[in-house]
């Protein structure tokens, strides 16, 4: 787990229930893992900030909108598909600010990996 709940009001302020922030956390953290494809060579404030951004995307996709002036998710209409999509991926800027993660990760973990290539022993 990249961000743990404890840690997740130092990077993203919030009232929700504690049922909600491990629903959505969980959420966050495995988005994140899947995109980097593992655990990365180390887990920074700048990966837990990005944590943080994907939990609060994922949050406000269910919850459907964002308190401006306190950040608090709140509930709000309409919770359609349709307000939560808009026409693009909020995700996809999670997604670029992972590409390092990723890279870090892949480079890692080459000496494991022939690049797609199997040796047939004999």
């Amino acid at each position: 787990m990249f961000l743990t709940a404890v840690e997740l009001p130092t990077y993203y302020p919030n009232n929700m229930s504690a049922e909600d922030v491990t629903k959505y956390l969980g959420r966050a953290n495995a988005y994140c893992y899947g995109v980097i494809g593992g655990e990365p060579p180390t887990i920074d404030d700048n990966l837990k900030i990005i944590v943080s951004t994907a939990f609060e995307i994922l949050a406000e996709g269910e919850t459907s909108q964002t308190d401006a002036t306190t950040g608090i998710i709140t509930e709000g209409g309409p919770a359609s598909s349709y307000s939560r999509e808009k026409g693009s991926n909020p995700l996809l800027g999670v997604d670029k600010m992972l590409l390092p993660y990723k890279k870090a990760f892949e480079a890692a973990n080459t000496q494991q990996a022939d690049n797609g290539l199997t040796w047939l022993g004999g």
